[in-house]
């Protein structure tokens, strides 16, 4: 386990990284939750250093993966996990949130330069935003389990993504939807089913991001009142036949006289 936020220095530079927020609005974080292999990150868009588990980073971040390594990156306030496969350059470019009432509103916007990402997303509420930008369109995402590939491939397992690509045609941007077990091929602008056994099994890139995104799960275990005090069999609650004790605020007539007890009831309904 990792603890977050986390304070770091690279050569004698200070990165505070989870920066003090308003209590209504603030720029959301991207938390580092593990690292396959090499990766680097550039706070500046010119300095690289290299990404560790446990790192905070926030807007205008560049993360980078090497040939053969992963990073998995985790946007709490939005509900996204994300695993960065081998060989991705990706920009954080908006990392919005505010806090509207009970409701958690983002807008995050991430440009895919290359490589790509394996996500799974919580269902987004109506006003918060997801969108992947790759050369040529856009990806948006509400809440499923997806593929982006920054040369413009895109497969859904779960829920739904839509993309708008360029049409080419002079027509400017067309918006497609990609259902749950298909994939959209940025040559053909055509979908096409993703086979059954892929579906089943989509390999432990998908497990681990599934894995992660367990964290966001709301606990919708029902809220159990636990009483201060047991209540005893001979001294109750000025009950019926269950003992004397005193009688409860308000003053109501008594049920538990001298000599009452189980089995023999005191007042049942006449007195004042």
């Amino acid at each position: 386990m990792v603890s977050w936020p986390r304070v770091f220095s690279v050569f004698g530079i200070c990165f505070i990284c989870l920066s003090t927020a308003s209590a209504e609005s603030a720029s959301g974080q991207l938390y580092v939750k593990s690292i396959e292999g090499r990766a680097a990150f550039s706070a500046d868009q010119g300095n690289w250093f290299p990404l560790e588990a446990g790192m905070v980073l926030g807007k205008g971040a560049l993360l980078r993966t090497e040939a053969g390594s992963s990073a998995d990156v985790i946007l709490k306030a939005s509900g996204t996990a994300l695993r960065l496969v081998p060989n991705t350059l990706l920009e954080v470019a908006k990392l919005e949130k505010e806090i509207a009432g009970e409701e958690i509103i983002t807008e995050t916007r991430l440009n895919l330069k290359s490589g790509g990402l394996i996500g799974s997303q919580r269902k987004l509420n109506k006003l918060s935003t997801f969108a992947i930008t790759i050369p040529g369109g856009t990806v948006s995402i509400r809440g499923t389990e997806y593929r982006v590939q920054a040369d413009g491939a895109v497969s859904c397992l779960t829920g739904e993504v839509w993309v708008d690509y360029d049409s080419t045609k002079g027509g400017g941007l067309v918006k497609l939807g990609v259902p749950a077990g298909f994939s959209f091929d940025p040559a053909t602008k055509h979908l096409a089913a993703i086979q059954s056994a892929l579906l089943a099994n989509p390999g432990p890139d998908f497990s681990a991001v599934r894995q992660n995104e367990q964290s966001f799960k709301k606990d919708t275990a029902p809220t159990v009142m636990k009483l201060a005090q047991k209540i005893s069999p001979t001294h109750g609650d000025n009950g019926v036949g269950n003992g004397q004790d005193p009688a409860p605020p308000g003053n109501p007539p008594p049920n538990d006289g001298p000599g009452t007890g189980p089995g023999n009831p005191g007042n049942k309904g006449h007195g004042k």
